[in-house]
This record gives C-alpha cells, structure tokens and sequence, in this order.
C-alpha cells in the first residue's frame, strides 16, 4: 500500500491504484489516523478532526463507529482489517515505508543528523530526497474548520524546516548562484521568516552581488516595520553588519559559518565534563526498525541550527521482556552524534526493588557533568536547578530506564530545549505531559525468526525450519524469550532445534526451560505482579482460570464478583503495566506466557474453591447473556429455563436483535471454548444448555463446524447428568449441527433418539420439533415423499397445541419438500400461508426468510417480475435482520431473474454480491452461484 498526506490525502495500492476514499468527512477520518498512524487515536481526537466544532452530531461516538466501517470497506478488506478498535479509540496500522509522511520524516532526521555533523554532501543529498516526498499542500484536500488545520500548520512548519536545512548544506557546499531564485520563492512565501532572509543575503553575497545582499536586508527592515511593527533579529542584524564591514568569513567546505555555529568544543575535566554514561548495546540487536525510526525522528528534534521547541520527551512502554531498554540503547548509540555534550543514563529500578530516588540519580548525574562532590546541594530542589542549569547551554542526551511512574521522573528532566530524554517503562506513563509515546508490541514472526537465527546461526535454522517454527510460536513474539531458547539452545553440546521444541511443548514445564543463568521470564513476569495491589494481584490471577482468548469487561466482572466499574478500573491499571493486552476497546487479553505465569500464581495464592467459584460465575454469565440474545433473535422458538441471573449483573437483554447478534459474534470463539470449559469442569447443566441458547448463532452464520463441537460436548454433560429431557434437547439441537456439515445419516440417527425420548416423556411439542427437522433432513437426503409424511405429522401437533409460528416453521420445511418432490405450485402456497402467519406474528426473522423463499419458488414458476419484486424485499429485509445467508439467496434469485431476461451484467453483479454475503458466513451455496458465474456471458 501507498498512504499520502504530504499532498492530497491518499490511499492507494501498489499498482498505483487508489482505494475510493470519498472527499469530506471519510477523507478526514482517514488523515487523522494517518497522522497518527500505528498510535491509537482517541475518540474525542478524531471527532474533532471529522468534524467542525459547530457540526458535531449528538451521538459522536455511534456516528464515529459507523464511519470507520464505511471507512474499512473503502479500503478493501485487507488494508480495512488493519484498522482496529483499541480503547480509547482506533488505530491504523501503517508497515514500514508505506506513508509519505514516515519516509520524510526518516530522511529528514538522517539529513538533520549529517548536518549536525557537517556532512554537507549527504545532507543535501538526504534532505533533497525528503523534500521530493512532497506531492503539494499537505492534506490539500481536506476542508479547513477541524483540528487538522493544526496538522496542516504543523506539516507545513516541517516542509520549511526540511528547505531550510537542504538551502544550509547547499551554501556549504558553494551553490549561491544556483539557490539565488530558490531562496527568493521561499521568502516569498514566508516574508517574516529571518532564517530565509538570512540565507538570501548570504546567497548574493557569495555570488558577488554584495549590493543586492545589503538590499534583501533592507527590504526586511521595510516589511517588519510596515507589518509588524518591529526590528529585524540580533542575527539578521549582525550578519547585515558582517555585510557593511566587507563580508562575512564564508568558510571552506566542511567549516561553520558565521551565521550558523557548529557543534561547541568541550573539555574533559571540570564543570563541562562530557559524560558517556550508556550502556553497552546488544551486539546483535535485530527488528524494530520502525520503532527505531520513529525515535530517532523524535530526538532528532534537538538538531539542526535553527532548532526550536519544548524539550523533548521519548517514552518507551511495554512488557516485561519486551525489549524497551534494548531498543532505547540502541537507539541512544545511534544518535550520540547530535548530542556533542555527553549522555547521560540511569537504571531507576521502577518494576521491582527499591525504586530509584530521583535526588541520588540527580547527584550522579551533576557529578558526571563535572560539579564536584562537595558542590552538590543537599536538597533535593536546590539539585535540580542546578543540575538544570548546568545543562541549559548543553546538548546532552538523558537515557531514563526502568521507570517507574510520572513523579519519580519529573525531577530529572532538564528545563532546555537543546537537550532529549529517552525513557523506558513497563507503564504507559499517563502523567508524563507532552512525550511522544511508543508502545512495544510483540515481534512478528520474520523479526522473531531475524532475532532466532542471529543468535543461532543461519545454518541451524535452515535445518529444521519447522522445528524453529514451533520454538517461536511458544515464544509468542517476546524477545526475551526468544533469546533465552536461543541461549537454551547453545548451551547444549549437539542440541537441536527439534529436541528444544519437545521440551517447551509440555505447557506445565514451559517456564522452568524459559531460563538461562541470570535471565528468566518467571522472574521478569514476577516483578510486575509482586508490585500489584491486591485487587489486581487476584484479578491477574483469577482471569488466568477462563481458557478463553479474550474477555470483555462485564464478563470480567461476573468472573471476578465485582461491580463492573471497579472491574475495569482494575483491567485498565493491568493494562497499563503489560500484564494485560487490549486487541480492541472493552477487550482484554493475556499474552500466552504470561497466561502460564498467571495460572501458576493462581495455583499457589487462590484455592481450588475459589478458583472453580470464579469460573463458574463466568459461565454462568456466558449462560443467561447468551440465552438474552437467543430470545431477542428468536423469540417464539422454545427457550431452555434458566435459574435466575446473579445480582449485580448489568442488563443482560440487548436492543434489539441486530445488536444481539453482534454479540453472539463478537464473543463465538470464547463461548465455543466455554462449552468446552463446562463440561470438561464438570458444570453439566451449564455445558448441555449453552450450546442449545447458541443454537440460532450457528444457524446463522452456517458456524455448524462449531455447533458440531459444542453439541458433542453438551450431549456428554446431559448424559454425565443422567437427564433424559437434556438429552434430546441435546440430539435435536446436535442433529442441526450435522446437517449443516453434511452428515445427514448422523442427523437422522441424533433425530431417531431424541424423538423416541420425547415420545416416552409425553412431550408433544418436543415431538413436533423433532419431527419438522427429521422432515427437512429427509428432503436433503433426496427422500421427500418421506419428509412430507413426518411434515404433516407435525403441523397437525402444532395446529392442535395453537402454537402459531411453530405452524409457519412447518409450512416452511413442507414447501422445500414439496418442491423437491416436483410440485412447485403446493410449495409455493405453503410459503403463501408461512409468510401470511409470520407477518401476522411480527417475526421479522422468519418473514425475510419467507420472502426470499417465496422468490425462490415464483422464479420456478416463471413469474419472473413476482420473483423479483419478492428477491429485493427479501434482500432489503433479511439485511436490516442480519439474516446474511438468506439475504445471500434472495440475491442469486434476482440474479437468476436478469439472466432469464438476458440481463448478464446486472446478473452477474448480483451473483457477485451473492457470493460476498455468502462467504462472510462460510455457506456451501456460493460455489452453485460461482458455477452460475464461469458460464454466463
């Protein structure tokens, strides 16, 4: 992908095509995040970007949500799924080199830093390239009244930086005569701007157009009097004297000159003592090379001859392990150039141990600035004036590791601008105003893999790839682990890869073999969580017992037994020490060590009654949530019975059936693993009743892979139960399941025993659904004489128990027989009469359904405009629902009426939106209409 900001706002493919992205609003919202890329952006950021103060709508955040999904599918699928929800906001991950933005700002510090070091050559050639990454005004095509005109400003203050710098290399190196005219055009456009002037003046000079020189100042001297009201600058002012007094010195190449000073010399002993305090850097530190960039670009800020601006404050935060102090002294090695005056470091031993006090790390560091011992004031104020005051003409760079929190680093931030501090911590550091932040997440796989074989050799790796593999999916991404298997690795004579991977496999043993002499990951987890109050201590430990790969907060807050405000008050302070992950806002997550360290703790500091009483409020929770969105998608179905929810839950019912159905999505892969969790913990009732509360989430999505899975697990915790009634609750709900995947003989069988069991109890309704799903299995299995026998059974069950929409769902499963039985014009007035009680009922679901059945059967029929009329009903209808897999058929269906008039492009449109719909929920029929598709013109 290509992203711009350095012109129009663009995004567009590697073919040069661009994503349709339309101009307002969605063109802000992608800006902003582009400004911001790879950081989560607020809510409140980005509705100010979007949208004029006077403009904002009453519900930002809803009409937010809605506008980065049309955002996502503007994008495309695969750029759209790199936009996430993380809290507080949203954040668009942007690769290495893909934004305009990120490669100026990377060539522009490397140009800085030549500067710096008088390499005029590679500077200009660096700030040229820079320069050349500009397409126009930034963001020319975004509408000004938002709180992007401050990016825009911002921007452009960088463009001119960037022209300056480049005309500075370029009077350097001796292009006067060339830079007459291209100075003269910035002036233009900046008249106030002294730096330029200045540079035109020596520009004529150095051409021999001394006059012309004294001219351009005098023209300043008019503007800023007429303008302004003001005098010229003491520089300007001193270099028009350099002027009147026969010229300033222009030195050789590779000299300062008299308007722009270089680098200060420093002594060695006394008071401007240069400190070279950092620690060694890792011989073979690989990856986070964006992250490096990103850091040098910051710190690079100090630099440059006209440099101004707030200190500058670099805070590196993530996990223990994670590699912030490797990165930060990496980093620090790579920009000592641009700090002539020294650096200075401290360990501030922030997670763990006594903590750092900020007076003993100030009176280390004026003694390493050269103030003598017996100098150093015994108060802890006094130390810091004077510690800022002897770095106030310094350029010197502070490396602050292992940082606690906010207050103890306040004390040891230097009062200049000519200074950088690079902090490192294990907290996000919310009380640190005004730093640029950068959060380290977990290697990818190739970064990982670069660490592995740097450390092993390229030879091992290359033996057993799949071996590696497995090594570095144990080690999740941490650095730290992947160097300790790698140090595992080496300290065994003839060791392999392979036999490393057996031995990290048992998950009981993983964290005794993740150490190696003075490094283990057991300890460095175990610093974060000896510091944690008790709250969050049990909380860590508690979540550890939900095997499922995320928790939301209100499912935290059952776990835990705490009001959900407090729960995510303590989620939030776990998250923000890195014992926790947050893949989107309202969602939490453990890495898969820390997930290990948090169940050892749980084992040695919680009971086992306390452990167990945990997972069951969860599952219980996951239970009554559930069965609320079941009865809001489907409400006239037969419903299990629940014991009554827990006090102090939040309302379980949702808005509306939409909303329902998002949850049931959202939370499917943790409520497939709490099925499991059920009946594996001996939770029986809980784990033959879920899966039956889930049975429209399958249905659906056509998840029936997953039904299957979940209804095996509950057919074992009914018949563990002993309880015949669950049992074929369970085996029709099974029968389902199978179906959907095809195993039809398997369906009949679960069908055949659940309805011997409901015959025995007396249960006519349970009869009557065993019988409507026993019919419409027969019609699949190409046997409808069969399904209409057991049909008719059971609408007369129905008819005579008065149980409407259980009728319509019979007339349904009727009409599919009788079509299949060659009857169309029965099957269609069964649909007539099943559409005619779901509109009487209010069923929206079923009615959508209907219709686009009923599409289905006019088309068979001929009646080709019916057909049509009824397909985009059942397209609009089933949409608002969330029915996609009917939505999906009632589109083929239009799609089959253009065909039939010779229409093929509108047909084929329609069967390509078919496929889409189709697809998001995996349903076997998008391979018919992609036949339909490879022969239609």
């Amino acid at each position: 992908m290509d992203f711009g900001l350095l012109g129009t706002v663009r995004a567009g493919d590697d073919a040069g095509a661009a994503c349709p992205v339309p101009q307002g609003r969605l063109r802000n919202l992608l800006a902003a995040l582009l400004v911001h890329a790879d950081t989560v952006v607020s809510v409140d950021v980005l509705v100010s970007s979007v949208w004029e103060e006077k403009q904002v709508p009453r519900r930002p955040r809803e009409a937010l949500q809605v506008m980065v999904v049309r955002l996502r599918k503007c994008l495309g699928p695969e750029v759209g799924a790199r936009l996430t929800s993380i809290r507080p906001g949203y954040r668009l991950q942007v690769r290495p080199g893909e934004l305009d933005l990120h490669r100026f700002e990377q060539l522009l510090h490397r140009g800085s830093a030549a500067l710096a070091t008088q390499d005029w050559s590679t500077a200009r050639d660096l700030l040229g390239r820079a320069l050349a990454c500009w397409r126009g005004d930034p963001l020319a095509d975004v509408g000004p009244g938002t709180a992007l005109d401050r990016t825009v400003d911002t921007l452009g203050g960088l463009r001119l930086r960037a022209q300056r710098q480049l005309v500075e290399a370029r009077l350097r190196l001796g292009d006067h005569a060339e830079l007459v005219d291209e100075i003269a055009a910035l002036v233009n456009g900046h008249p106030f701007d002294e730096q330029l002037r200045a540079q035109l003046m020596l520009a004529l000079h150095g051409c021999g157009r001394r006059a012309e020189a004294l001219e351009a100042f005098q023209s300043a001297r008019r503007i800023f009097a007429e303008e302004l009201g003001i005098e010229p600058g003491a520089e300007l002012c001193e270099l028009h004297q350099a002027l009147l007094a026969g010229g300033p010195h222009l030195p050789e190449r590779g000299q300062p000159t008299a308007s722009a000073p270089g680098p200060r010399p420093t002594q060695g002993v006394g008071p401007h003592a240069r400190p070279a305090q950092l620690p060694a850097g890792l011989p073979d530190f690989t990856g986070r090379s964006h992250a490096a960039e990103q850091l040098e670009v910051q710190l690079a800020k100090v630099t440059g001859i006209w440099a101004r601006g707030p200190l500058v404050l670099s805070a590196i935060d993530g996990a223990g392990g994670i590699g912030k102090t490797s990165l930060a002294v990496h980093v620090a090695h790579r920009v000592a150039a641009m700090f002539p005056d020294g650096q200075l470091h401290a360990d501030l031993h922030g997670a763990g141990g006594r903590p750092a006090e900020p007076g003993e790390v100030l009176a280390r560091f004026l003694r390493g600035l050269g103030v003598p011992p017996e100098q150093v004031p015994g108060d802890l104020e006094e130390r810091g004036a004077l510690y800022r005051t002897t770095l106030a003409t310094r350029r010197v760079l502070v490396l602050l590791d292992n940082v606690r929190d906010a207050a103890q680093v306040r004390p040891l931030l230097p009062g200049t601008a000519t200074c950088a501090v690079l902090i490192t911590s294990r907290s996000s550091l919310p009380g640190l105003d005004g730093a640029f932040r950068l959060t380290l997440d977990f290697l990818g796989p190739d970064e990982a893999r670069e660490l592995f074989t740097h450390i092993v050799g390229a030879d091992v790796v290359a033996a057993e790839p799949d071996a590696t593999r497995e090594v570095l999916r144990i080690c999740s991404g941490l650095p730290l682990a992947v160097r300790i298997a790698a140090g595992r690795l080496g300290t065994r004579p003839g060791g392999t890869v392979g036999e490393l991977a057996r031995r990290l496999a048992d998950a009981r043993l993983r964290l005794d073999e993740l150490a190696v002499e003075d490094r283990a990951i057991r300890a460095t987890f175990a610093v974060s969580y000896h510091d944690l109050p008790d709250d969050q201590a049990r909380a860590f430990r508690l979540l550890s017992v939900d095997a499922a790969p995320s928790i939301t907060t209100p499912a935290a807050a059952a776990l835990l037994g705490v009001p959900v405000g407090e729960a995510r008050r303590i989620l939030d302070a776990l998250l923000g020490i890195h014992l926790l992950q947050s893949p989107e806002r309202d969602r939490y997550r453990f890495h898969d060590l820390l997930r290990l360290f948090a169940a050892e703790c749980a084992q040695a500091d919680e009971t086992s009654a306390e452990r167990d009483a945990a997972l069951h409020r969860l599952l219980r929770w996951y239970l009554h949530r559930s069965a609320a969105a079941s009865r809001s998608l489907n409400p006239v179905r037969r419903h299990v019975t629940l014991d009554a929810p827990a006090s102090g839950w939040e309302p379980l019912d949702f808005d509306d059936s939409e909303q329902a159905l998002g949850w049931l999505e959202a939370e499917r892969p943790n409520l497939v693993t709490a099925v499991s969790q059920a009946t594996q913990g001996g939770l029986h009732e809980i784990g033959w009743k879920l899966p039956i509360v889930l049975w429209d989430l399958f249905s659906l999505r056509s998840w029936q892979d997953d039904g299957v899975e979940c209804n095996e697990n509950a057919l074992v915790s009914a018949e563990r139960l002993g309880d015949r009634e669950a049992t074929a609750w369970v085996l029709n709900s099974l029968s389902s399941a199978y179906q959907g995947v095809g195993r039809l003989t398997d369906a009949v069988d679960c069908l055949a025993r659940a309805l011997e069991i409901r015959v025995e109890s007396g249960d006519l309704r349970g009869q009557g659904s065993c019988l409507i799903n026993l019919g419409y299995v027969y019609t699949e299995m190409g046997r409808p004489a069969e399904a209409i026998a057991l049909l008719d059974r059971a609408l007369v069950i129905f008819e005579e128990m008065g149980l409407t929409h259980a009728v319509g769902a019979v007339l349904t499963n009727l009409a599919f027989a009788h079509q299949r039985h060659g009857d169309d014009r029965t099957a269609l007035r069964h649909h007539e009469r099943a559409l005619a009680i779901h509109q009487d009922t209010s069923n929206d679901y079923s009615v959508g359904r209907e219709v686009a059945n009923m599409a289905g059967a006019l088309f068979r029929l001929g009646r080709l405009d019916e057909a049509a009329d009824y397909a985009a009903r059942g397209v609009e209808t089933n949409r608002v629902t969330g029915n996609q897999a009917d939505e999906g058929f009632a589109l083929d269906v239009l799609g089959q009426v253009h065909a039939a008039r010779g229409h093929h492009s509108l047909a084929r449109r329609h069967w390509q939106d078919a496929c889409a719909v189709l697809d998001a929920v995996g349903h076997p029929h998008a391979a018919e209409i992609r036949t339909r598709l490879a022969t239609t013109l």
